[in-house]
């Protein structure tokens, strides 16, 4: 396939399709076709036989198996909640102390937080046990969604002991980072240490972390969102007007548990995830020969951790349930169904999701064409600034954040060293605008998963949370638009300013544009409540 404009054409579709019919699962159905059609010069009998094998590769994909199997294990887990009591001992101890919507979103904020450790847990846990505190304060399900889903990628990235880190190092080791000459490395320097160097130059995370605090604590409120929050401050409907799906109350939740039993599982699942990692990594006080911070970087297969982890939670704490008479025996069949009614639905979207993602990638070569159109000849200082573009629309476009740094990281690394016309391999502090560089591929790979409509984590906040995926996606997108535009111009800065110190060009570019993004949230909702206020004047 010509890597033309046509590439990115499944994409818009996708989203054109989302916003207009409002169904998730057939406008990625669309996209595919039309992904598979490009590939294959739209010839209907290869256009067939890509699609069945693109499926087939998702549905045997070890990881894609593997993320499966994490989230039916995470959907008994909320299930088991349900029927200890847990969840909604929760909501009944903290709703006494919540006196109105901004405490009970600011609640949200704070275990997104103390669930920092992966995004794949925060996401569907923190949706699920915020629910029913955020309904009682009348809190648009697309504004938990929002919240949910903020504080995930951005949170996680810029966190290094999360299940991100061995990926990050393992790629940049794969771009010709390391400390072995032998391996004919192009930057001198162990990969852990850069990519822990890089965390301040992951301008978007900074941003939108501190654009969620201004909007909770400042009672910012505009575009679709202002919407969705007035109608259900006037009507009580949490999904912007629509009609609000009734759920029939299953037989086994219970109303009676205590606080233990939600604490109980969530701290194992942490702890289990923790030590799953270190394990995996070799760490020396689990048998291996590794240091805490060595053990961290090479976890070889996340996923396989991130399963094991949640399979040995969920025994414990139906152990722990049984110890406290809070299930018997029969129930165990009654976990295994909730888990699959939970997830049925997120496992479909997200089974067309990355079977798109899998086409533009793979047949496509979507990344590709935009890190060729958009990283060509001009001056080194615009490098940060081209690259965070390209991999904003790279993420946007395929929906993952980790394709797209394994995309752009082996592009830039020797790109950078060969616009800098420096002799290889050299030391990291001879190249000072490398660190903004990588931190530009991380914000916008970030950025782009965070705003696709076809991300696993769009999908996961958004059933967590009790909304939907588009209404998800298009009530954020106004929220996150400041933090975006003011990345770039971050980024634009620090590119200018790399060659006068490391510190000047992280604080000068992140003070300045954090003081701009907060400004565009303050005035754009100004601006609505003025209109209100003309709106009332004028009815009067």
């Amino acid at each position: 396939m010509t890597n033309t404009w046509l590439v990115l054409l499944p994409t818009i579709i996708v989203i054109v399709a989302a916003f207009t019919i409002r169904k998730l699962n057939t406008s990625l159905t669309i996209g595919i076709i039309c992904a598979a059609l490009i590939a294959t010069n739209f010839y209907i009998p290869n256009t067939a036989r890509l699609i069945l094998r693109r499926l087939i590769d998702r549905l045997t994909d070890s990881e894609q198996l593997l993320t499966f199997g994490f989230l039916l294990v995470i959907g008994a887990l909320i299930t088991l909640l349900s029927i200890t009591g847990g969840a909604a001992a929760f909501a009944r101890k903290i709703s006494h102390k919540l006196k109105n919507a901004r405490s009970a979103e600011s609640s949200s904020i704070l275990l997104s937080f103390a669930l920092f450790i992966d995004d794949y847990m925060s996401n569907l846990t923190v949706g699920y046990v915020m629910r029913p505190l955020t309904d009682k304060f009348k809190i648009p399900r697309a504004k938990l969604a929002y919240l949910v889903h903020s504080l995930t990628g951005p949170l996680i990235i810029i966190a290094p002991i999360t299940s991100w880190s061995a990926m990050i190092t393992g790629q940049l080791d794969a771009a010709g980072i390391g400390t072995n000459l032998a391996d004919q490395v192009k930057i001198l320097a162990d990969p852990y240490y850069v990519y822990l160097q890089s965390i301040p130059f992951i301008f978007y995370s900074f941003l939108t972390i501190a654009s969620v605090f201004f909007i909770v604590r400042k009672r910012i409120s505009f575009g679709p969102m202002a919407r969705h929050e007035d109608v259900a401050k006037e009507s009580g409907n949490l999904l912007g007007g629509k009609k609000e799906v009734k759920i029939k109350k299953e037989k086994h939740q219970n109303n009676q548990g205590e606080l233990i039993d939600l604490f109980f599982p969530l701290g194992a699942l942490i702890a289990s995830i923790v030590i799953g990692i270190l394990f995996g990594g070799g760490f020396w006080l689990f048998g291996g020969t590794k240091g805490l911070l060595e053990a961290l970087r090479s976890n070889a297969n996340p996923f396989l951790t991130l399963l094991i982890s949640s399979l040995i939670t969920l025994g414990i704490s139906i152990i722990f349930a049984f110890f406290r008479k809070n299930i018997t025996l029969p129930k165990i069949p009654t976990i295994a169904w909730g888990s699959a009614k939970i997830m049925y639905e997120p496992i479909v979207m997200l089974t067309l999701a990355t079977t798109l993602g899998l086409l533009m990638r793979e047949d496509l070569n979507t990344g590709g064409y935009l890190a060729s159109v958009l990283v060509g000849s001009f001056s080194i200082k615009l490098l940060p600034l081209m690259l965070f573009i390209a991999a904003t629309i790279s993420g946007l476009a395929t929906g993952t954040s980790w394709g797209t740094i394994a995309l752009l990281t082996p592009i830039a690394v020797p790109l950078v060293t060969s616009l800098a016309q420096i002799p290889t391999p050299t030391a990291i502090g001879n190249i000072s605008i490398l660190l903004p560089v990588l931190g530009a591929i991380f914000s916008g790979a970030v950025c782009g998963d965070h705003i696709s409509p076809i991300s696993e984590t769009t999908i996961m906040a958004s059933m967590s949370s009790g909304s939907n995926p588009v209404d998800h996606t298009y009530t954020q997108l106004p929220y996150a638009i400041p933090a975006i535009i003011c990345s770039g111009l971050a980024f634009l800065m620090a590119g200018y300013l790399s060659g006068y110190g490391k510190w000047i060009s992280i604080f000068v570019p992140i003070a300045t544009s954090l003081i701009v993004c907060l400004s565009m949230l303050y005035l754009l909702s100004h601006k609505k409540k003025n209109t209100q206020k003309q709106a009332i004047t004028t009815s009067n």
